[in-house]
Parts: C-alpha cells; sequence; structure tokens
C-alpha cells in the first residue's frame, strides 16, 4: 500500500544538508555569496567579470545598444545587451522572485529578479550588498523600483550564479578605488505580473543533460512550466557537486520531464530561520518514492554553473572556486529553474510504507 499526499510550502520532509550557494570572495561578510573581489593563491588569474562562453548571458537580439554616454536610463532588455560593465538605471522594475536575504549590523543583503511589467519576459539578476543603500531595503515580490547600479556578468568564480548577467555595485571592477554602491529606491508596489507560460511540449528547457543552453531570450524571466510533469532525475550528473570526497553524492537539484534542470537551493534540507523542514524532493525519490508535479512548477529562468573549490573541498563560500563548469558537459553554463520555494513547486508525493515490525 502507498500513502499519497500533497505537498506545498510546509512539507514535513527531513533532508540533508548541502553546501552553501557561494562564490570566491574578498570580503568578509558571512555566510552570503557576495561580490567576488578576485580570487587569490590558487585561482584561475582572472576572476573578474569573464565571460559566458558564446559571449554574455543576455537574450538576444533585443534591439539597440543605447551606446556610452553616462549614467544612462535603460529598458532591461537593453541593459542585458550592454557591454564593459556600464552604469545604468532602471526605472519602473519590479521584484519577481527573491532567492535570499541575510542582515547583519552593516544592513541587509539580498538576491532578487526585477523584471519590466510590460514585458514580463524581460528580467534580471540583482544583488544588492548590504551596504547599498538604503542599506535596510528588504525586497518584497511586487515591489516596483528605480535602480541604479553596474550591469555586468558575473565572475566565473561564483558558484550557482557565475557568467550570469547581474546589476550590482562595482565592487567587482579592478582598478576603481572605492566601491561606488548601486542605489534602490522604492516608489510603489503592485501586483507582480503574471509568470511566463511555457511547456516542454514545444520544447522548453531540455538542456540536453546540461550540455546545451536552452532558451536563453528567457533568462531573468519568471516561467511557469505547464503540467503534468514528473520528476524523472534526483541525481543529475549536471548538478552534481565536485569534490575530492569518493563518492561525493551531493547535487544541487534534479530534473524533470523534458530535461529540464531545477535548482534546489531554497527547497532543499531546513530552512535557515529555525530549520523547518521543506520539500525535499530529492531525498524523497532517493529513498522509493515518486514525486509529480500536476500543476508544473514555477519559478525564474537563468543561467547555472557550478564552481568547485580548487582544493576538493565541500564548501564553495569558504574555499578558493575554480571557473564555474557543468561536470561531464563540456559545457561552463546552462540554463536552469530557480524556484522561490516550495510554493513554485506544488507536488503530489508517493512514499513506501515504513515496513511492519512484529
Amino acid at each position: 500500500m502507498q500513502l499519497r499526499k500533497t505537498l506545498g510550502a510546509a512539507a514535513l520532509v527531513t533532508a540533508a544538508t548541502m553546501a552553501s550557494m557561494a562564490g570566491c570572495s574578498g570580503r568578509d561578510d558571512g555566510p552570503d555569496p557576495v561580490p567576488d573581489a578576485g580570487c587569490v593563491g590558487t585561482c584561475t588569474p582572472d576572476s573578474g567579470t569573464g565571460d559566458a562562453g558564446t559571449g554574455d548571458a543576455g537574450t538576444g537580439d533585443a534591439g539597440t545598444n543605447p551606446g556610452d554616454g553616462g549614467v544612462q536610463t535603460v529598458t532591461i532588455r537593453e541593459a542585458r545587451l550592454l557591454e564593459d560593465r556600464p552604469q545604468i538605471i532602471l526605472e519602473g522594475v519590479v521584484v519577481t522572485t527573491v532567492a535570499r536575504v541575510s542582515t547583519n549590523a552593516q544592513g541587509v543583503s539580498a538576491d532578487f529578479w526585477v523584471a519590466d511589467p510590460n514585458n514580463p519576459q524581460d528580467g534580471i539578476f540583482v544583488q544588492k550588498f548590504r551596504t547599498d543603500p538604503p542599506n535596510t531595503y528588504v525586497p518584497v515580490r511586487g515591489d516596483v523600483l528605480t535602480i541604479q547600479g553596474y550591469v555586468q556578468n558575473n565572475s566565473r568564480f561564483t558558484d550557482r550564479e557565475g557568467y550570469r548577467k547581474v546589476l550590482k555595485n562595482n565592487f567587482d571592477f579592478r582598478g576603481t578605488g572605492e566601491a561606488t554602491p548601486m542605489t534602490i529606491t522604492k516608489t510603489n508596489t503592485m501586483t507582480a505580473p503574471n509568470d511566463v507560460e511555457v511547456s516542454i511540449t514545444n520544447g522548453f528547457g531540455n538542456s540536453d543533460g546540461g550540455s546545451g543552453r536552452p532558451n536563453q531570450e528567457y533568462l531573468g524571466a519568471r516561467v511557469h512550466i505547464q503540467g503534468p510533469l514528473t520528476l524523472t532525475d534526483a541525481n543529475p550528473t549536471a548538478l552534481k557537486r565536485l569534490s575530492a570526497i569518493e563518492g561525493d553524492d551531493i547535487h544541487y537539484g534534479f530534473e524533470v520531464s523534458g530535461g529540464v534542470l531545477v535548482n534546489n537551493n531554497t527547497t532543499f534540507g531546513t530552512t535557515q530561520d529555525g530549520g523547518t523542514p521543506r520539500c525535499d524532493y530529492r531525498v524523497i525519490v532517493n529513498d522509493g518514492g515518486s514525486v509529480t508535479f500536476p500543476d508544473g512548477i514555477r519559478g525564474v529562468w537563468d543561467t547555472y554553473t557550478h564552481a568547485p573549490c580548487v582544493d576538493g573541498g565541500t564548501s564553495t563560500f569558504s574555499c578558493f572556486n575554480d571557473a564555474g563548469v557543468i561536470p561531464e558537459a563540456n559545457n561552463t553554463w546552462t540554463t536552469a529553474l530557480f524556484p522561490e520555494g516550495c510554493n513554485d513547486l506544488p507536488a503530489e508525493v508517493t512514499v513506501p510504507e515504513p515496513p511492519v515490525v512484529e
């Protein structure tokens, strides 16, 4: 007999722990994946913004490059096409997904995505460092913002986020002296735009085991991959952690129908604010259960890479990172779904009954 139940935000599933999201940082900033200040020691020499294999991780042909004329007000689509790390202004963009928020005495740091409310397929990743003003700002889905910062590609030595188009301060830039902060102004609140509808029946998201980079025209956009879907591989090689540990079986996500990779950083294990169990679907499947998503899954479609520790360690925050790669795929980055949490992955779960004790 099987026990069938539906899991949502409060899924009661125990889980194994996983290494933190992180990058090679020059700041003493606790457990946050802060901007890369240049690796030292055994890191590859250039730990700047690097390239993304085929250039930047932009959205393709999206119009005219605004050129260089000082600080420019541009659209997200235009910002994704810019090179040379210019300082820009985005006006009237809306927060669609919050990936991480952390607070200390200096202020709030946060990673989140914003989109053009009139063209929600146009989105971009934002990384706020805790001293970027206002230092107390906490992003919330639906916040309407004006942001002045520097558009760039994240360092290829940043785990999970390397090569990704991002808006943040200029701390990464070498030879610029004191960092110029990114500034955020909240101007309004609105209902965030609907997720962009996509479907595996039209070939959306098939990464071909991490060797491909499908649907780059949706990078930074929040999407709804329509169901039904099934968790087909709880241990995809493309999301495997690289370390010196023999038999290391940690994976940073799973694969669903159609070859779609899903990063599980916000859904594995327990919450960081009290240890509440989350929807660790990898554990369920590895324990002999099954997971289906009748209504599909939601999240932001963006770049994924794994920047392993050069010394073979497992904590990608506390080590010096090598350049990001996709294991066994001859690829530096691929595309994957980044859900905000368990609410983006409503599932029907079947788990084996425990053995009867006589």
